[in-house]
């Protein structure tokens, strides 16, 4: 073949040569391309560096008004002229509506009668509890009296007894019919009735006594005489168990019902007062803001919307069967008395002062305090915000009386579950509307100067939080513990594992292996 090639041409030579070395040179690249290493992959990092930790609460809520006018009116009044509409702005001292109020006096006066009769049945019912309670001490002192006076008196008959039965003759005789009348006379006049005196007068003349001698009579007859004042004595302590036993203190659960029932009267009867007091004079604005709803007519008589009732219940029941049947009747005649129909004729709200209202849960409930700072978000424009109200769950202000409120008074529980918390919004615009859903963060502290990493950082395992630390000369991802606290919307602070100016790998692989070769790129 060498000596064929030697033939060749110079040109063939040539071609020969470069056809060999593109040969040899598209080998190389074959070879190269199936066993070249792989780069390694790219990943963002970030340096660990000390910065602030912002702790805040994610809730959401509903937006409404601060001032809210809702104009109540009663059933059956006449509506003389309406000068709003809704969507008007009015000003404050604006005439609103005006009223021919006579149809509503009967409510008015009715209200007052069943508030007067819940304070009346109250006072009495607290009277007549610290008369018996007073009564009953009165009856322990005497119970006590009798009782030492009791003891003594058995003591004296004991020792006359005694006396008595060492000094007899050995001769009998009936009792003299003079101490058998006196006796019996003596039971008369201590309550004995007719009937129990003839049989003891059958009975003691049945009856032979041993004779004695004068000084052992006189024993004897004291021995009657003592006799006699220990029954009085019984029967005398006896009367009094029998009154200390019907002599019952109010029990605490009854008094307690009837002072819920008396102070919902009582709010009740100012409630319908306060409308019909402003019906009669006219309803004017008391601030600037918009009609949001009109439920009069000008002309027609106020008919409210009507409200599902609640349905009936045992008050016994409910007071654990601590009531008579007298007094369940009293309670339960005071609660199921009918209540004024009334309903919101016209509600004015104020778009200068809004706020949202959400609810917290119990484990968050400790965490929120009046005066934190919040941030609003609605329609993709943020708003600043302060909390302004921490309290119970919102009850009924209605101001009427329903089976949950009578078990919370009586140390029972109204089922909630959270507490309302209330944020005004600083700085409300057009995007702020009454009713609509808005997300609030409640800022609950701020740390300053705390060791930083980025939240992507983080990798959560199975209660363990890792980090892969990147080395930048050695270009390898090692994994490593931390112990994290608190964290906001970028970072998490880190209390041990990293130092400052170490590298973190952001977005890590879950499954990258400790040691892996890794490119960092700066963002």
């Amino acid at each position: 073949m060498l000596k064929n090639f030697k033939k060749k041409s110079l040109k063939a030579k040539i071609g020969i040569i470069a056809g060999a070395l593109a040969i040899l040179l598209l080998l190389v690249y074959v070879l190269y391309s199936n066993f070249k290493p792989e780069p390694p992959v790219e990943y963002d990092v970030a340096k660990v560096t000390y910065g602030t930790i912002t702790d805040y609460l994610d809730v959401n809520g509903t937006v409404e008004s601060g001032q809210t006018e809702n104009f109540l009116a009663i059933q059956g009044v006449v509506v003389e002229e309406v000068f709003v509409d809704v969507g008007d702005s009015v000003k404050k001292g604006d005439k609103i509506a005006t009223f021919n109020v006579s149809a509503a006096t009967e409510y008015l006066n009715k209200a007052k009668a069943e508030y007067d009769k819940a304070l009346k049945e109250y006072n009495d019912t607290i009277s007549s509890s610290e008369t018996n309670a007073n009564r009953k001490n009165e009856i322990k002192a005497e119970i006590e009296k009798l009782s030492k006076q009791i003891s003594d008196k058995e003591k004296e008959i004991a020792e006359l007894t005694a006396q008595i039965e060492g000094a007899t003759t050995g001769e009998t005789a009936p009792i003299p019919d003079d101490q058998i009348d006196m006796i019996a006379m003596q039971m008369l006049s201590n309550g004995a009735s007719l009937k129990q005196v003839i049989a003891f007068k059958n009975a003691a003349s049945q009856v032979e006594l041993p004779v004695m001698d004068e000084a052992t009579e006189s024993k004897q007859k004291e021995l009657m005489q003592k006799n006699l004042e220990l029954a009085q004595l019984n029967s005398q302590i006896s009367a009094l168990y029998a009154e200390d036993v019907t002599t019952m203190a109010t029990d605490s659960s009854v008094t307690d019902a009837l002072k819920a029932m008396k102070d919902a009267k009582k709010a009740e009867y100012e409630k319908i007062k306060t409308a019909y007091d402003t019906m009669k004079n006219g309803w004017y604005a008391q601030n600037d803001g918009v009609v949001t709803t009109v439920n009069i007519k000008a002309g027609e008589s106020f008919v409210p919307v009507k409200e599902s009732s609640g349905s009936a219940f045992d008050i016994t029941s409910l007071l654990g069967g601590s009531v008579d049947a007298n007094t369940a009747n009293i309670i339960s005649s005071l609660l199921n008395g009918s209540s004024t129909p009334m309903g919101a004729g016209v509600i004015v709200e104020s778009y200068d002062n809004m706020i949202v209202s959400v609810t917290v849960g119990k484990s968050d409930l400790l965490k929120v305090k009046k005066g934190m700072k919040a941030e609003i978000t609605s329609l993709n424009s943020k708003y600043e915000g302060e909390v302004i109200y921490v309290g119970a769950k919102a009850a009924d202000s209605s101001g009427g009386l329903d089976l949950g409120s009578i078990t919370s008074l009586m140390g029972g529980s109204a089922g909630a579950s959270g507490a309302v918390v209330k944020i005004k919004i600083n700085n409300p615009d057009s995007k702020i509307v009454v009713g609509f859903d808005v997300d609030i963060k409640i800022i609950l502290g701020t740390l300053e100067n705390v060791l930083t990493v980025p939240v992507e950082s983080v990798i959560y395992n199975s209660g363990v939080y890792s980090v892969f630390v990147y080395n930048e000369e050695e270009g390898t991802a090692s994994k490593r513990k931390i112990t994290k606290g608190l964290l906001d919307d970028a970072n998490y602070e880190v209390i041990l594992g990293l130092t400052e100016g170490e590298i973190v790998v952001k977005s890590p692989d879950p499954n990258m292996e400790d040691g892996t070769a890794i490119k960092g790129k700066n963002t």
